[in-house]
């Protein structure tokens, strides 16, 4: 007879399974067994996290904390680590009874600011920047000056936060709307997206009034 794999399923049914039945001795002997096995399974941060007096916080909990702060939702964070999903609602409304908050995102914050949350389990993304106007247009100014010299080349004009602002910035560029790129008619632009990266490139192809006049 061979025994089942401790796969995340077969545990989470174990902890349900003794979770129905908290009381008898067999069940807390297997809740530690099973304590032991997700202390081992915990980031490396985490599984060396030794909590403060004052944090109310255990690690499993903290543990979930952190994978709701990543964007983890209840059945996503059991399969994880092993649990069932009421287990994961359990433990998030143990948090924020512990922590006197009403929300996850307030349970965060708490932790954050006292310091309970190792260092190196929260990934924080950094804010994008947004560029201002006066930046902006000295970048047009530049690029204008630099893609002048090299007529018909296409060249980066500025990357942008989505495909749609892209898409618009290369219209105004083509009908003359930014000063750097004026007369309307000297440039051509498209938009474009490169790893998920969006942005616009031009060329210029010459004054159509200069041409005009060369032609006549």
């Amino acid at each position: 007879m061979t025994a089942d794999p401790l796969t995340p399923l077969v545990l989470a049914r174990i902890r349900a399974s003794v979770e129905r039945n908290p009381r008898h001795p067999a069940a807390q002997t297997v809740l530690l067994l099973l304590n032991e096995v997700d202390r081992l399974k915990s980031p490396v941060a985490l599984a060396a996290w030794h909590p403060d007096a004052e944090c109310p916080l255990t690690r499993r909990q903290l543990e979930i904390l952190v994978l709701t702060a990543t964007g983890e939702n209840c059945e996503q964070i059991g399969q994880r680590i092993g649990i069932s999903t009421t287990s994961v609602r359990r433990h998030r409304q143990a948090i924020m009874r512990r922590l006197g908050v009403t929300s996850t995102p307030s349970a965060v914050a708490v932790c954050l600011v006292n310091g309970w949350i190792p260092e190196g389990t929260l990934q924080l993304p950094r804010p994008r920047r947004r560029m201002s106007t006066i930046v902006a247009r000295r970048t047009y100014r530049e690029r204008a000056e630099v893609l002048r010299q090299t007529p018909g080349e296409w060249g980066t004009v500025a990357t942008y936060d989505s495909g749609a602002s892209a898409r618009q910035s290369a219209y105004r560029l083509r009908t003359g709307a930014f000063t750097a790129f004026r007369p309307a008619g000297c440039w051509e632009a498209e938009a474009f997206t490169n790893d998920g990266t969006h942005g616009v490139r031009a060329r210029y192809i010459g004054n159509p009034h200069t041409l005009e006049l060369e032609a006549s």
